[in-house]
């Protein structure tokens, strides 16, 4: 799951506890709403054409039914967080935001690894919703086999893997031209800024010159005019 997530704003996923784990967790515990969960959250972002993660950021918040915040980061590129925290079955938020500071940087690309919400009871046991299962979200059941006929077949693993090497391919091209793209704008944007700033100064000068010529003239004036002033005085 991806998406991109401009400046200025705050967008959030949700998940819930798989409805067969809330079954089991209303049948065992007294106060189900405040039982203990496992949130697993992992993440990449990346600009808007996948290039310089590492320029790229978020701050992001997990919150729990109730609204409040069980974990915070900020300035984030990649993550891997595992937060237990008590709560129900849902829904629990993961929102995210562009940190501050960012040059250059009116969007990012939020690419989510997996999102999940398992009751700590259930966690180690066949009951615990894996981040690989096959099936997902709140309505998924328990993992069961898998059945053969759905497996790909030798020329197809093939034909998809000739596929994924020319896409790594061209990946790499358009990854190093933005690199490229980007390197010239910041270098670009460095430059305006030095021209900016010797052209700030030279103005400078200038009017300072200008108001301490204006400055002589003045006093050059007054003392023509003064009547005690050296008989023979030019100025």
């Amino acid at each position: 799951m991806s998406w991109r997530l401009f400046a200025g704003r705050e967008e959030c996923i949700t998940e819930h506890m798989p409805d067969f784990q809330w079954d089991m967790v209303k049948h065992k515990e007294q106060s189900p709403e405040h039982t203990h969960v496992l949130i697993d959250l992992g993440f990449v972002i990346t600009s808007r054409y996948g290039t310089e993660a590492n320029k790229a950021a978020v701050d992001f918040n997990v919150y729990g039914p109730d609204g409040n915040s069980v974990h915070k980061e900020e300035s984030v590129s990649e993550t891997e967080i595992a937060v237990t925290a008590e709560g129900g079955q849902g829904p629990w938020r993961a929102c995210f935001r562009v940190s501050k500071g960012q040059i250059l940087r009116p969007s990012v690309i939020v690419k989510i690894s997996y999102f999940t919400v398992n009751s700590m009871s259930l966690v180690g046991t066949s009951f615990e919703w894996q981040r690989d299962s096959a099936g997902t979200g709140a309505g998924a059941g328990p993992p069961g086999a898998v059945d053969p006929k759905h497996l790909g077949t030798v020329e197809q693993v093939e034909e998809v893997t000739e596929g994924l090497q020319r896409l790594d391919y061209y990946l790499t091209n358009v990854t190093n031209e933005q690199r490229y793209l980007y390197a010239r704008t910041v270098r670009h944007l460095r430059t305006a800024e030095s021209t900016y700033t010797r052209t700030l100064a030279y103005m400078l000068l200038i009017c300072a010159t200008i108001v301490a010529a204006s400055v002589v003239q003045v006093l050059g004036v007054r003392m023509m005019f003064k009547s005690n002033r050296k008989h023979g005085l030019i100025i």
